[in-house]
């Protein structure tokens, strides 16, 4: 079912990205997602083959979702769909976005992506540092996946990791056995830590010296994580307040589709 469904896609040329948990599974940072996200470019044409490729796979509309319409995409609003099963199985969640947070413009986004070979095909992914940024969401369980990210990068780069590179690292790490992982499998990160990073110098050069993290020091390095994800946590949430209520406007005009409705 879902490769039949990113076929249709294909055939009708639709512009996307897969994003959010297929996407961290592609990169090695999670296991398991219950169903497929993706960033799609948000011009009108590109939603109507989006439309296209829906309706060829008897899609229905599911949840709280407005009409496929740029106008609607602009707003931040999220289109959710329902794939029906093939041989009496269960049926596929889709959530699609045209202007998700934190990441730019799609074009940009498509510029830095990078396409993997699946069971589903050949299907192009938003590149780690957009996924870092899109997975900077309310959901505390986000965070240690953004960290396995951080490692699948710079495992990447390898040798050609720069100052850089470790300190987008370093700003972007929230989880302490990432981070054990990060100072033990680039020595170098030692360096790139300062004063800005609190515990981390610290922790990073007792790591260097290949010795164990005291259980204050752990507590300590575990709450200066807790503390740097708040502020994120708290902006995606108020980031979403605004498009929430506006999709409580829209119920009340009876602008939203009804769940089973036909794509």
């Amino acid at each position: 079912m879902i490769a039949s469904f990113f076929r249709h896609l294909n055939h009708c040329n639709t512009r996307y990205l897969l994003v959010s948990g297929q996407a961290t599974i592609l990169y090695g940072a999670a296991t398991f997602s219950e169903d497929i996200d993706l960033w799609v470019d948000p011009e009108q044409d590109n939603l109507d083959r989006l439309r296209q490729a829906l309706h060829a796979c008897r899609a229905t509309y599911y949840k709280l979702t407005p009409p496929l319409l740029a106008e609607y995409a602009v707003r931040h609003h999220g289109f959710h769909f329902l794939l029906p099963a093939e041989g009496g199985g269960l049926p596929g969640f889709l959530d699609v976005m045209g202007y998700p947070p934190r990441v730019g413009t799609f074009a940009d986004a498509f510029n830095r992506s990078r396409v993997f070979d699946t069971d589903w095909g050949r299907l192009p992914s938003v590149g780690i540092p957009d996924l870092v940024e899109l997975k900077k969401t309310q959901r505390p369980r986000d965070y240690p996946i953004i960290s396995r990210l951080v490692l699948a990068l710079m495992r990447e780069k390898g040798d050609a990791v720069n100052d850089s590179d470790r300190g987008w690292a370093l700003d972007n790490m929230f989880s302490l056995p990432e981070f054990k992982r990060l100072v033990i499998d680039h020595p170098n990160m030692v360096s790139a830590v300062n004063s800005t990073h609190g515990p981390l110098r610290l922790a990073a050069e007792v790591l260097h010296r290949q010795e164990l993290l005291s259980e204050a020091l752990e507590d300590d390095v575990e709450d200066h994580f807790d503390h740097k994800a708040a502020p994120l946590r708290k902006a995606d949430r108020h980031f979403w307040r605004p498009v929430i209520d506006d999709l409580r406007q829209l119920r009340a005009e009876g602008v939203l589709l009804s769940q089973g409705t036909p794509v």
